[in-house]
């Protein structure tokens, strides 16, 4: 009975004591992690970095170029360009026309004429008409005996006869001129004069013109 009793005190002690403890252990928080610096953090990546780069390099073998490569620059030719230039000589017309002999010894070639035939004049108007002819027979046309004159048609001159200008070689040109009036009436009117030596008539020289 007596042992009893005194497990049961025990067990009541230890109890008590239990209660009497457990304010204290409550009332004790746990202890806080250590705060996070992250300086540390940068520092630790830079010493793993610095370790791998330390262990790259002793891993990789030292390449020793074994020859130095110059290269020469190539020169491109450059291609010189090739004018050609190309002279035109104009073609200027002989002032004098070429001509034949004629085996004649008086012969004429008419150069040009103005006005031309058809002209169209008013009534009643003076106007002159140029022949300009050629030599090309065998002899000169001497002035002191050479003329022209009317030879025949209409009669549109002022003067039927004109002395030659100037004496004219083979091969030489004159120009032959008349003074004219138009008739008072409308019409067509021809008219032709000739150059003369003596009594003997050559180069005939034609005009037509209209009267309105």
């Amino acid at each position: 009975m007596i042992k009893r009793d005194h497990r049961l005190t025990a067990i009541l002690f230890v109890v008590v004591l239990l209660l009497a403890c457990a304010p204290a252990i409550a009332a004790t928080p746990p202890a806080a992690p250590p705060a996070f610096d992250p300086s540390s953090l940068n520092t630790t990546i830079a010493q793993t970095a610095g370790a791998a780069a330390t262990q790259t390099s002793i891993s990789q073998p030292t390449l020793t170029p074994s020859a130095t490569v110059t290269k020469t620059p190539t020169e491109t030719p450059t291609s010189t360009p090739t004018f050609v230039f190309v002279i035109f000589t104009p073609t200027v017309p002989s002032i004098t026309p070429t001509f034949e002999v004629s085996s004649n010894p008086f012969a004429c070639r008419i150069v040009s004429q103005d006005p031309a035939n058809n002209s169209v004049f008013a009534k009643n108007t003076d106007f002159a008409t140029l022949w300009r002819v050629l030599n090309v027979g065998a002899n000169a046309w001497d002035a002191n005996s050479v003329d022209y004159h009317f030879f025949g048609g209409d009669k549109l001159h002022k003067s039927s006869i004109y002395d030659l200008p100037d004496s004219v070689p083979t091969g030489g040109q004159i120009d032959i001129i008349a003074n004219m009036k138009t008739p008072k009436q409308e019409g067509t009117y021809q008219t032709t004069w000739a150059i003369r030596f003596g009594k003997q008539d050559f180069c005939k020289l034609n005009l037509t013109i209209e009267v309105r």
